[in-house]
């Protein structure tokens, strides 16, 4: 399963990582993971000022909080939440808001 979990503080999103893999079919026939990967990596190529860590899934930290980051990352988490509810085995999203 693809995880995807997004830390939000104050309505600005500020991290997130995706990781694992769908399972859905056969390496270069799964559609979920495809789906997935190209949202998310053409997503994260066009956010400004954000730390990036590509190791094992994507890893974004220190989201610069501007109305361009902001709209892309609710793209982001609206685009994936879609093909959640479509492959519910195959992808689980997550949305946490930081307190402090």
């Amino acid at each position: 399963m693809i995880k995807a979990v997004f830390y939000l503080h104050k309505k600005d999103v500020i991290g997130y990582e995706i990781s694992g893999h769908a399972g859905y079919a056969t390496k270069g026939y799964d559609i979920v993971c495809s789906a997935v990967s190209v949202l998310s990596q053409t997503i994260t190529a066009e956010l400004n000022n954000a730390v990036l860590n590509d190791c094992e899934g994507i890893s974004v930290r220190l989201i610069e909080p501007n109305v361009r980051n902001r709209v892309l990352c609710e793209t982001l988490i609206h685009g994936l939440k879609q093909i959640e509810e479509q492959y519910p085995k195959n992808l689980k999203v997550d949305v946490y808001e930081t307190r402090n």
